[in-house]
C-alpha cells in the first residue's frame, strides 16, 4: 500500500477536440483551460498585474518588439471579430487599423500590430480593457541558450557520461539510434539540413555533412511567415548555426570515419529520429510570436517532441498557452533552464510540465553559468546533461566560425566545442527519442517519472539544483513501461490523467451551454485512444476516438434517463449503458441480453444497481446492486456474491471490476471480495487504523497482479503490484476511477 501523495498541479485541456454533446451530435470547439491544484504555487501573479505596472517593467527591459503585442483570447472568437478591423481609431481603442494589423495564429492567439502616432502604453492598454480578451504580452525576444568557446577536447565526452547507446554498447548497429517514426520538431535559427539559396537575398546556404542523412518531415520558416516573407516558409535554413548544432546533438549522421574528417566526425545520440525543422529566430534573436507559431505548427503537424534551446527571464502569457497546448496534445517540450547563472529558471523552461534541462561540467557539478531552482510559476529544474564550460563537454558540427562568432560563409562547415545549456536541453530530447522508439510514444507526464527513476543522482539527491540529477540514458531504457495507466474523474467533469493515460479533453473544456455538466462515470475505448462521460441526464459525451453511438439523453420515453454505468463493446463500435431502474440500453453494435427492470420486483431484493460488467467475449455481461448481489446476463458467469456472504460486515458494494474468470467486489468498508480465480492483495479494511475513507473506484492494474482503490477524498491506494502515479487527494473530490 502507497500512503496518499499530493500533487501539486493538474493540466486539463487544450487543442480541439471533437465531441458529441446531447441532444445534438455536433463537433465542438474545446478551449484551454488552466486548472491550479492549490496555494501560490503555480500562480500567476506575473500575469495579473496591472498593464501600468507590465509597461513600467518595459522601461528597464528593451528586449521586446515595441510595435506590436501577442493577444490570447476567450472562447475561440476571431481578434478581427471582438476589435473591428477597419477604420483608425483612437488611443487606447484595442485593435486599430486594417486588417492586415493582425496576424491570427489559431484559435486563441493573435499578434497585433501597433498602431502610428499610439503610444505603446495606450496600445497595451486599449488591448488589455477590450472584451474578450484572456491576456496581453508584448513580444519578447528570446535568446538562445549558448556561450561560444572554442577550447578544443579530443571526444564527444558528454556521450559517454550520459550512458548514451551510440557509444555505451559494444557493436554499434543502426537500432541503437531510434526510430523514424518519432518525430522531433526543433524549434530554432533553422537547420542546414539541404542546400537552399534564399530569394529575397540571393545568400546561399549549403548542407552539413553531418546532417546529410537526416530524416525530415513538415519544416517551416515561422520567422517568414511572422515577418511577411511567405517566400521562404517552407525553407527553415540556418542563419546563424545554433539550430544545426541542437540538430547535430540529436541526430546527427554517425557513419564517422577513422581519420576524423569533418564530412562526419561527430555522432547523434537518437540519429534515426525524424527531425521536423521550425526557423523560429536569427542572429537578433527569438521573437515570441515566432516561436508560438512554430509551437502551433509542431502540434498541428504530430510532433511528439519539442526541443527549446532558447531563454529569457520574462514569462509570457501567450507562450505558456501554446506550451499548454502541445504538453496537452502529448508532446514532451524540453527547453534550456538558461545561461544567467541564476536561482530561478528562464522561459519558456520555467512553464508548467516543461522539462527544464540544466548542464553539469565534468566533475558532475552544476557549470558557472547554467541556471538552477524553480520558476517564478512553480517549475524546477527537471535533470542536468553535461556540457562544460572550460573544458567542453559537446562536439558537433556547424558553420565555420560559429564559436568566434565570425562566420563567414554558410557554406563551410566544421565541429565545434560549444557549451550553454542549449545543448543541454537536445541531450535530454534524443533519450526520449530513443525511449519512444523502444516502448511507444510516452505521455509527458511518464517521462518525467522516467527521468526520475533513471537519472543519475548528484551533490544533495534529488533537489532544484541538478533536479533528478544526471541524465543517464542506457538506465532510462532498462525501465520498461507496462503502459499502465488510470484516471480519474472530478466531481465538475474534470478528468485526470496518471501513469501512461492520455488526455483528450472534458466537460469543463466545452464551451457554451449544454444540459448537464454533472458526470456520472467515465469509461476508456478498449484502445485507450479516448473516452466516454456519462452526465447525470443520460448525456454522452465523446472525447479522443471515442465514436458517437446514441444516449438515453435522445430516448424520449425513457422510465428513468439517470445512468449508473456504461461498458463499450469489444469492437469498440457500441456500448451499453445502465440505468438507476436497473434498466440496460444498447447502442451501436451492443447486443441487449436482459436487465433487472425485466425482472420481476419478487425476485430482485435490491433493485438499485451500482455497477455493470461486460464478458471479455461482450456475450453477456454482469449487473450488481447495492446490497452485494451479483445478477448474470447471457454468457457470464455466477463465481459468488457479498450477499451470500453470512457474516459480511458489511454488504452495501460500491463498485466491481472482472477478471479472468473471476471478479471483485469492494463493500463500503474498505474490504475486497474475490469470487472465481480473482486474487485478493489486500485491501483498505485491512490497514492498521483503518481510514475512514470511503471507497469509490476500485481498477484492476493492466498486468492483472494487483489493483487500484480510489477514496472520496481523492487517495489512491495500490495492492500487490500496481505502480502509484499519482492522485488527486485534498485537491479534487473524485467522481469515478477509469
Amino acid at each position: 500500500m502507497k500512503e496518499k501523495v499530493i500533487i501539486k498541479k493538474i493540466y486539463l485541456s487544450l487543442g480541439l477536440v471533437s465531441i458529441f454533446i446531447l441532444p445534438f451530435a455536433f463537433g465542438v470547439s474545446v478551449s484551454r483551460i488552466n486548472i491550479y491544484a492549490y496555494g501560490t504555487v503555480g500562480s500567476r501573479s506575473t500575469q495579473n498585474q496591472s498593464v501600468q505596472s507590465r509597461v513600467y517593467s518595459l522601461i528597464h527591459n528593451q528586449n521586446y518588439n515595441s510595435n506590436e503585442a501577442i493577444v490570447v483570447y476567450k472562447n475561440g472568437s476571431s481578434i478581427n471579430k471582438i476589435h473591428g478591423s477597419t477604420g483608425s481609431g483612437s488611443s487606447g481603442s484595442g485593435l486599430t487599423g486594417s486588417q492586415s494589423s493582425v496576424i491570427n495564429v489559431n484559435n486563441s492567439v493573435a499578434i497585433v500590430k501597433r498602431p502610428q502616432n499610439e503610444s505603446y502604453k495606450n496600445f497595451l492598454t486599449g488591448l488589455e480593457e477590450t472584451s474578450n480578451v484572456k491576456s496581453v504580452t508584448p513580444n519578447y525576444i528570446r535568446s538562445f541558450s549558448t556561450l561560444p568557446n572554442n577550447v578544443d577536447i579530443n571526444y564527444q565526452k558528454n556521450l559517454f557520461m550520459i550512458n548514451a547507446p551510440v557509444v555505451s554498447n559494444s557493436g554499434f548497429t543502426p537500432s541503437l539510434g531510434g526510430s523514424s517514426n518519432i518525430i522531433v520538431a526543433v524549434l530554432d535559427s533553422g537547420v542546414a539540413y539541404t542546400n537552399y539559396t534564399n530569394p529575397l537575398t540571393g545568400t546561399v546556404y549549403g548542407q552539413a555533412p553531418s546532417l546529410a542523412n537526416l530524416n525530415i518531415v513538415d519544416p517551416y520558416n515561422a520567422l517568414a511567415v511572422y515577418n511577411n516573407q511567405t517566400v521562404n516558409e517552407y525553407n527553415p535554413y540556418d542563419s546563424v548555426g545554433h539550430g544545426t548544432y541542437v540538430t547535430g546533438v540529436i541526430a546527427s549522421s554517425t557513419n564517422n570515419d577513422a581519420s576524423g574528417s569533418t564530412l562526419y566526425g561527430t555522432a547523434g545520440i537518437a540519429f534515426n529520429s525524424t527531425i521536423m525543422p521550425v526557423k523560429i529566430g536569427n542572429s537578433q534573436g527569438v521573437p515570441v510570436s515566432a516561436e508560438i507559431m512554430g509551437i502551433q505548427w509542431a502540434i498541428d503537424h504530430h510532433a511528439n517532441i519539442i526541443n527549446l534551446s532558447i531563454e529569457s527571464m520574462t514569462p509570457s502569457s501567450a507562450e505558456e498557452t501554446e506550451i499548454e497546448d502541445a504538453i496537452n496534445n502529448g508532446i514532451s517540450v524540453v527547453a534550456s533552464s538558461g545561461n544567467e547563472s541564476s536561482s530561478s529558471l528562464a522561459y519558456p523552461a520555467g512553464y508548467p510540465g516543461v522539462i527544464a534541462v540544466g548542464a553539469s561540467n565534468s566533475q558532475n557539478l552544476l557549470t558557472s553559468y547554467s541556471n538552477y531552482g524553480c520558476s517564478n510559476l512553480g517549475n524546477c529544474q527537471t535533470l542536468v546533461a553535461p556540457v562544460g564550460y572550460n573544458t567542453p563537454l559537446v562536439y558537433q558540427q556547424t558553420y565555420t566560425g560559429y564559436d568566434t562568432n565570425n562566420v563567414t560563409s554558410y557554406t563551410s562547415f566544421s565541429n565545434e566545442y560549444l557549451v550553454g545549456t542549449s545543448f543541454s536541453a537536445p541531450q535530454a530530447v534524443a533519450a526520449i527519442a530513443l525511449y519512444d522508439a523502444k516502448y511507444g510514444v510516452q505521455n509527458p507526464q511518464s517521462i518525467n517519472l522516467l527521468f526520475k527513476e533513471s537519472s543519475t543522482r548528484l551533490q544533495g539527491g534529488i533537489n532544484n539544483t541538478y533536479g533528478y540529477g544526471l541524465l543517464n540514458i542506457n538506465a532510462m531504457l532498462q525501465i520498461q513501461n507496462s503502459g499502465e495507466e488510470y484516471n480519474i474523474l472530478g466531481q465538475n467533469g474534470e478528468v485526470y490523467t496518471f501513469g501512461a493515460g492520455s488526455y483528450y479533453g472534458d466537460l469543463t473544456t466545452v464551451q457554451g451551454t449544454i444540459p448537464s455538466r454533472t458526470p456520472i462515470t467515465a469509461i476508456t475505448t478498449p484502445d485507450k485512444k479516448g473516452y466516454y462521460i456519462l452526465t447525470s441526464d443520460g448525456g454522452v459525451y465523446t472525447f479522443g476516438d471515442a465514436r458517437f453511438y446514441g444516449s438515453i439523453y435522445n430516448i424520449p420515453n425513457a422510465p428513468v434517463k439517470t445512468p449508473i454505468a456504461m461498458a463499450t463493446t469489444p469492437s469498440g463500435n457500441g456500448y451499453y449503458i445502465l440505468t438507476a431502474d436497473g434498466g440496460v440500453y444498447t447502442f451501436g453494435d451492443a447486443v441487449f441480453q436482459g436487465s433487472l427492470y425485466n425482472i420481476p420486483q419478487s425476485a430482485v431484493p435490491d433493485r438499485t444497481p451500482v455497477a455493470f460488467a461486460l464478458t471479455p467475449s461482450g456475450n453477456g455481461y454482469y449487473i450488481v446492486t447495492s446490497n452485494g448481489a451479483v445478477y448474470t446476463f447471457g454468457n457470464a458467469q455466477f463465481q459468488g456474491s457479498v450477499f451470500n456472504i453470512p457474516n459480511a460486515p458489511v454488504k452495501t458494494t460500491v463498485t466491481f471490476a472482472l477478471t479472468t474468470n473471476g471478479y471483485y467486489l469492494v463493500t463500503k468498508d474498505g474490504a475486497v471480495y474475490t469470487f472465481g480465480n480473482a486474487q485478493f492483495y489486500g485491501s483498505m479494511y485491512n490497514i492498521p487504523g483503518q481510514p475512514s475513507d470511503v471507497p469509490v473506484g476500485f481498477e484492476i492494474n493492466s498486468n492483472n497482479n494487483g489493483y487500484y482503490i480510489l477514496t472520496n477524498n481523492g487517495a489512491v491506494y495500490t495492492f500487490g503490484n500496481a505502480q502509484f502515479y499519482g492522485s488527486t487527494y485534498n485537491i479534487e473530490t473524485p467522481q469515478f476511477l477509469f
